[in-house]
C-alpha cells in the first residue's frame, strides 16, 4: 500500500516545528503546502515543493495522492495539528482506503493558548468556526456557556469575528461580565494575548490569527500583553 505523510508545522514559530516534521521533509521528494508553510521548511525541502493556495487545495491534494501512489516519498504540511482545523479530513476523504495516510502531529494554537493562559483545557469543549459558522454550531457555543463550561475556539475572520462572538453571545443571554481570552499570533514575535470580558470585547479588533477562550475564570489578570 501507498503511503504518504501529512505533518503538522506548528503555530509558526520556527522553534515549534518537531524534529520528526523536519527530518520528515528532509527526506520528502515532494513538499505539498502553504506558502507560509513551506517557508518555514525551506531550509529543509531538499525534493520539489508545491504551494497550496484557497483555489488549488483539492488539486494539491489530489496531486500528492497521485505522486505517493506511484511510489514518491510525499509530504502534505498542515497548519498547527492536521486533526484540529487542519488538512486531514480532506486528505482522508481524497485518499481512500488506497493510501496509508501517516499523521505526524504538529503542536497546535489551542496547546499555546492553553499555555499563555495558564489553564487546563482537558475539560473545556472546543469548537472551530474555521469551515463551519453554521446557526447549530454557535449555538452549540452558547448551550456549553449555560451549562458552565469553558469553551476554546478558532474564530471564522470573515463571518464569525471574536466581535461578532460577544454580540452573539450576549444577544442570547450569556452574561456581558463573562471572562475572555483572546490569543493573536501565537509564537510570532507580534504575539498578543488579551484577557477581557464579553463586552469590552465588543470594542477590539483582533487579528485573523487568534484562538479565542470564553468562559470560567482565567489565571491571568486582565489586560494586554
Amino acid at each position: 500500500m501507498s503511503k504518504l505523510k501529512l505533518v503538522g508545522m506548528g503555530p509558526g514559530s520556527p522553534d515549534y516545528i518537531t524534529h520528526i516534521a523536519k527530518k520528515s521533509v528532509q527526506n520528502a521528494e515532494i513538499v505539498i503546502g502553504a506558502k507560509k508553510a513551506l517557508k518555514l521548511f525551506q531550509d529543509h525541502i531538499n525534493g520539489e515543493s508545491l504551494p497550496l493556495t484557497a483555489q488549488n487545495v483539492k488539486e494539491g491534494l489530489k496531486y500528492g495522492v497521485k505522486s505517493a501512489k506511484a511510489g514518491k516519498n510525499v509530504v502534505i504540511l498542515s497548519t498547527g495539528d492536521p486533526g484540529f482545523s487542519g488538512l486531514l479530513g480532506s486528505l482522508i476523504n481524497i485518499a481512500g482506503k488506497d493510501i496509508d495516510v501517516d499523521v505526524i502531529p504538529g503542536v497546535s494554537s489551542i496547546q499555546v493558548c492553553a499555555a499563555r493562559l495558564r489553564m487546563r483545557w482537558d475539560t473545556a469543549d472546543l469548537l472551530s468556526f474555521h469551515a463551519d459558522s453554521s446557526h447549530e454550531k454557535k449555538m452549540r457555543l452558547v448551550e456549553a456557556l449555560k451549562d458552565g463550561k469553558q469553551v476554546m475556539l478558532l474564530p471564522d475572520p470573515k463571518s464569525f469575528s471574536p466581535t461578532d462572538i460577544a454580540k452573539f453571545l450576549i444577544d442570547h443571554g450569556i452574561d456581558k461580565e463573562t471572562p475572555v481570552g483572546i490569543c493573536e499570533k501565537l509564537t510570532l514575535d507580534n504575539e498578543r494575548t488579551v484577557t477581557s470580558t464579553l463586552d469590552e470585547i465588543l470594542k477590539q479588533e483582533f487579528d485573523m490569527l487568534c484562538v479565542m477562550v470564553v468562559g470560567a475564570p482565567l489565571n491571568r489578570k486582565k489586560g494586554e500583553r
